[in-house]
Parts: structure tokens; sequence; C-alpha cells
């Protein structure tokens, strides 16, 4: 019985390290050298308090393993908080005109996420206003939105921020030394 189990637990995590490369290979939101030394993979939410409180230790991984780190965000949106969704589209509009990551670090520092403040936002990142208002409700987002987090949902992910470093789940308090590949 007890082999089984572990037989199991193997086959759970291959399958899972399997998985988490097909997302790294296959996701666009991701920066990093082309051979990093590991993938590290955040579940987020844009209006998430620890999400944004972890930007700067994020940050200052990616800082100081410069190319050695390959950086990942997924969409995981709090279903009951329409901002939450609303910023989500906001970073896949942006991503349409290639400029997902100036988005992403805007949409953290926003105290308050409206169709008006992300239209505003939008200008000042310099995007095309109606191609970016347009994009918003494009059901094709929406599906990758959702499609983030099923793939969360797969991977037992319940809150954000909710990172894997080199396929495994990160769990525990994040700091620079513990996240250091």
């Amino acid at each position: 019985m007890y082999s089984l189990r572990v037989e199991t637990l193997l086959v759970d995590q291959l399958s899972l390290f399997r998985f988490m490369n097909s997302i790294a290979n296959n996701f666009l939101a991701d920066m990093g050298g082309p051979i990093p030394t590991v993938e590290l993979t955040e579940f987020g939410d844009f209006t998430c308090g620890q999400c944004r409180r972890s930007r700067s230790l994020l940050t200052s991984v990616l800082n100081a393993f410069d190319g050695r780190v390959r950086y990942t965000y997924r969409h995981f949106p709090n279903d009951r908080c329409e901002a939450s969704k609303m910023a989500a589209l906001a970073a896949e509009a942006a991503r349409r005109q290639d400029q997902f990551w100036p988005m992403y670090q805007a949409l953290f520092t926003l105290p308050n996420i409206t169709r008006t403040t992300l239209s505003v936002l939008a200008i000042s990142l310099g995007l095309q206003y109606h191609q970016f208002l347009t994009d918003l409700d494009d059901d094709d987002l929406h599906h990758r939105i959702e499609a983030d987090r099923g793939e969360g949902h797969q991977l037992g992910v319940l809150t954000t921020p909710t990172l894997f470093v080199g396929g495994q789940r990160f769990y525990g308090k994040m700091t620079l030394s513990r996240l250091a590949p």
C-alpha cells in the first residue's frame, strides 16, 4: 500500500512538472534570460494586497539574479471582485499592444481600478485608446484569463499570490534568500 502511494505521488509530481514546463513554454507574459537557471511562476491578482506588497521582493529577486530567473505571471483574479477581473483584462488588452509589462507594473500601484482609471492609464502608457477599450470587452481575453484560473485550480491554487519555483509550489514566507535560485 505504501509503495502505491509513493508511486502515485511521483507520477503526480512528474505530471505537475510537465504541466508547469508547458505553461512556461507557452505563456507570453514572462521575462528573463533565454536559458534561465530557474522558472518562477506567479498566480496573482492585481487588486490583492499581498500581491501588491510582494512586488518589491519579486523585483529584488529578478534584479539580483538578472537573466537567471524566468518570471511568468498568470492571472488568478478574484471572481467576486469586478475590479480584479477588469485589471486582468486591462493587462491582456495592453499585451495586444506590446505593453503588458508597463501595464502590469502600473496596475499594482493603482489605488482604485475602474474602467475610467484604466482608460486614463492606457492613455498615459501611450496605448491606442479605442483599441484598448474594444479589447477590454473581447471574449478571447476573458477566455485567456479563465484559462489561467483553470490551470491555477488544476495546480491547487486557492489564494494569491501563489508561486511555483522550478515547477514546485512554494510554501511559506517569501524572502529573497528563500526565493534565490
